[in-house]
């Protein structure tokens, strides 16, 4: 037998048992990590490792990444923190959309001007709608990347709830720096691993940022344009239309159901000939009468009502709150100089808070009103109950959550409500972590140091009189949930 046949005949058979060994390159062995004192989190980290080897991740890259890391148990708190205080609407509005916060973005978009006009001639996006999430989302890279993005995927991977989803973050973030897209001493994130100035997630990342000066680096870190033309791509791929409003403030009729405000998306014609008119009094445009839109009473019947065009819900798709989005639309105004909404919040109505809206399920489940699991979280089921019992009681149905509603529930059930618990004094580690949200938020508490000083109780005392609590400036649990939600 020649050599050239005896070749052949060995390539036949290789591939007639379906066997590539002898050519494929063997699967790399994966790291191996001295202990972080976790067994139960070596174990996870080994088998992912394993797992990420196999699909074509570096070993080597792997190795660093994931070395020395250990669960950060303030991590998991901050991810499964459901704040028994919710804030109420115009708070969460009025904390955000700020005097200082609108001069910064005014600033920026003088500075980066034709940068910014370009981005929105390539992109659709309008430019001041760019800058309100990039304010919301790192108030122009001033805020502080406190964590180590490997880290806290890891913590957030390991603690189980959301495995698949924060695994596919970490494939995707050693894939960045295998690729040499950042290397590791970049890797600078939220506690939930969001990186960069508009707070990507490794994969959106990999898919969505942009090299806008074409120096080689989709650098959203430092580079304000590859920022910008970040964000304004994102919204692109998401569906933004070109020209089209984000929303209007209306006026409804005398009469007007207020039930209709359920998330149903109808024309602006169909609203128009249900007496739904733009506050501004100017008709509505002829290109936006098509536009499938919703109606929105953020703070109920005696709030702002608002119409929610399409664009409204690519917003949203950054993050998916009708508040976020509300605040990047109002913001977005403030850079273009125009007002905020004419109609002003109902603050005097109240709002609940979890362990209320926690009551007000479990009270309407009682008497009939399926309001769905009784879980503190005011969602489409517990609307949809509070709307029949407003309806029952000849009130208007715009399913707002509301003081009086659940006293009024209350009353239907027959149960007298129990006295709220007294404040509880902050320790040290509290009252630290209340100086901290209160600098984030303005007040100028002085130094985090844990101490009650003239300077902090001042702060506090601000802080109370904004959100329209009993100033007493004392460091209690009740003012440290409110400095938590006020901060976001």
């Amino acid at each position: 037998m020649t050599r050239a046949v005896f070749v052949a005949a060995v390539l036949s058979l290789t591939i007639a048992c379906g066997q590539s060994s002898v050519f494929a390159q063997p699967t790399p062995e994966p790291p191996t990590f001295t202990s972080s004192g976790d067994a139960g989190f070596d174990a996870w980290r080994d088998d992912f490792a394993r797992r990420a080897v196999a699909r074509g991740r570096d070993p080597a890259v792997l190795g660093r990444l994931l070395s020395g890391l250990r669960p950060d148990p303030s991590i998991v708190e901050l991810d499964q923190r459901q704040p028994e205080f919710v804030s109420p609407v115009w708070d969460y509005v009025t904390n955000r959309v700020t005097d200082r916060r609108i001069s910064a973005g005014q600033q920026m978009k003088a500075q980066l001007g034709d940068t910014l006009s370009a981005i929105e001639q390539r992109y659709g996006v309008d430019s001041d709608i760019v800058l309100g999430i990039w304010a919301l989302e790192s108030n122009f890279g001033d805020a502080p990347l406190n964590y180590d993005a490997a880290a806290s995927l890891s913590t957030l991977a390991f603690e189980g709830r959301r495995r698949a989803q924060f695994e596919t973050y970490l494939m995707a973030l050693a894939e960045m720096v295998e690729s040499g897209l950042a290397d590791q001493t970049q890797l600078r994130s939220s506690w939930a691993g969001a990186l960069g100035q508009p707070q990507f997630m490794p994969d959106v990342y990999l898919t969505t940022a942009v090299d806008w000066d074409g120096d080689g680096h989709r650098d959203i870190w430092n580079n304000q344009a590859d920022v910008a033309a970040s964000i304004a791509h994102y919204l692109q791929d998401r569906g933004w239309q070109r020209g089209q409003p984000v929303f209007d403030e209306v006026t409804l009729p005398a009469g007007f159901d207020h039930a209709l405000a359920d998330g149903a998306a109808r024309s602006v014609a169909d609203w128009d000939a249900r007496g739904v008119r733009r506050i501004d009094g100017q008709p509505w445009r002829a290109e936006d009468r098509g536009l499938q839109s919703q109606l929105f009473l953020p703070a109920g019947a005696q709030g702002p009502a608002l119409i929610l065009h399409p664009n409204f819900a690519v917003i949203r798709r950054y993050n998916n709150s009708d508040r976020y989005a509300l605040v990047v639309a109002l913001l977005a105004r403030g850079f273009e100089g125009r007002s905020g909404l004419q109609t002003a919040w109902p603050r005097h109505i109240g709002s609940l808070n979890r362990e209320q809206t926690l009551e007000l399920q479990t009270l309407l489940n009682s008497l009939g009103y399926d309001a769905g699991p009784a879980d503190g979280l005011f969602g489409s089921g517990t609307r949809r109950a509070v709307r029949a019992f407003q309806t029952d009681r000849g009130q208007a149905a715009d399913g707002f959550p509301t003081s009086a509603l659940l006293d009024a529930v209350r009353e239907r059930a027959g149960v007298r409500p129990e006295p709220p618990p007294a404040p509880r004094a902050l320790d040290s580690r509290g009252i630290r972590e209340l100086q901290r949200l209160l600098t984030r938020l303005g007040y100028h508490p002085g130094r985090a140091d844990g101490r009650i000083g003239p300077a902090t109780r001042e702060a506090i005392r601000r802080f109370e009189r904004r959100q329209g609590m009993e100033v007493r400036g004392r460091a209690t649990d009740v003012v440290l949930r409110a400095a938590r939600d006020a901060a976001g």
